[in-house]
């Protein structure tokens, strides 16, 4: 490997599971893909699923 090959996982964080609540990042991207897809939805005029749109009504925690 030359010096300028990057190697894998080289410049990513990991933490540790201890120092986040689990799965908090994981949900609030779910409710943003969720938020999407109804205004994606809307603008193609195709229906949205119930359970994605009561996934979009869900607050973001912060």
């Amino acid at each position: 490997m030359s010096k300028h090959e990057a190697r894998p996982g080289a410049g990513r964080h990991t933490s540790e599971p201890s120092e986040r609540r689990p799965g908090s990042s994981d949900r609030r991207v779910q409710i943003a893909a969720a938020r999407l897809r109804v205004v994606l939805d809307e603008r193609l005029n195709r229906p949205t699923p119930e359970w994605v749109k009561r996934l979009a009504e869900q607050k973001l925690a912060s």
